[in-house]
């Protein structure tokens, strides 16, 4: 009887203790969700909609250009915002809840925040650039080069657009010939010389032996001049004509260099070089 009484006792208590957990309750935790304990296997389930807002803000804000990187971070920087900077690929983070600085005031503060709201800037590089960059040191031929340079004569600024528009039509024009030589000029140039049969008259097209182009390196940024050597080789006939940037990485840097500076001065935070894990 002693112990049948006490069981009861027992099973009222759990079960008292059951249903004072099957409400809401607030989490201890720092990030203060609210939670209810579902008596399936009495799995932990977050009650997020049970309050008017969010109790910390999380995720990352995705933008196109470094204007609204600026205008964003500088509406939510807090004392412990930190930006942080990556060339390759080209991206800017801004991490508005990172950690604090240590703090010598309190024994248990070590700093620790969620770094768990971000805005993210991933500067895309510009069409003109990707265009230039995916043919560099491909060999093309007469035909592919012709159509490259008409496509994109605004780019090159040396020789001058008639120049190379002239460069264009004659390597056109030579589709049904056979190249027979390549002689480099006292200028740098080199005349390739074409003919449409064995008997005809060689004809002649002048090649510069380096282009110079002013192209921006990220969407809608400044121009940069960078420069590209013409290399060639005849064979049976066949020409096949490529270029090389110089040092395209420099360039690269050099845009990007400038961006940084933009962004720290305009939101007066130090941009540290690397990214947070």
């Amino acid at each position: 009887m002693f112990n049948e009484f006490h069981g009861e006792k027992d099973a009222s208590a759990i079960l008292t203790a059951g249903i004072a957990l099957a409400g809401p309750h607030k989490s201890p935790l720092n990030d203060g969700v609210p939670f209810v304990v579902v008596p399936e296997g009495c799995r932990v389930e977050h009650v997020f909609e049970r309050e008017e807002s969010p109790s910390r803000a999380v995720g990352i804000v995705k933008l196109r250009d470094a204007n609204s990187f600026v205008a964003y971070f500088n509406r939510q920087k807090r004392s412990e915002s930190l930006i942080y900077a990556s060339l390759d690929p080209a991206k800017i983070l801004g991490v508005i809840d990172d950690h604090r600085a240590y703090s010598t005031e309190f024994t248990n503060e070590d700093g620790a925040n969620w770094r768990a709201y971000r805005v993210e800037f991933a500067v895309p590089a510009s069409r003109e650039w990707k265009t230039w960059t995916g043919k560099d040191r491909q060999p093309m031929t007469q035909l592919e080069l012709a159509e490259l340079i008409e496509d994109n004569l605004p780019d090159i600024v040396s020789p001058d657009g008639s120049t190379m528009l002239s460069v264009a039509l004659n390597f056109e024009a030579s589709k049904e010939g056979n190249f027979v030589s390549a002689t480099r000029l006292q200028d740098g140039s080199t005349n390739f010389v074409w003919k449409e049969d064995v008997n005809a008259t060689g004809n002649k097209i002048a090649m510069p032996s380096n282009i110079t182009l002013e192209i921006p390196v990220f969407e809608n940024g400044a121009k940069y001049a960078i420069d590209a050597r013409i290399k060639y080789r005849v064979q049976n006939g066949t020409l096949k004509i490529w270029y090389e940037l110089v040092r395209p990485h420099k360039v690269l840097e050099a845009a990007f260099r400038a961006i940084w500076a933009q962004i720290e001065e305009q939101t007066a935070t130090k941009i540290l070089l690397g990214s947070p894990e």
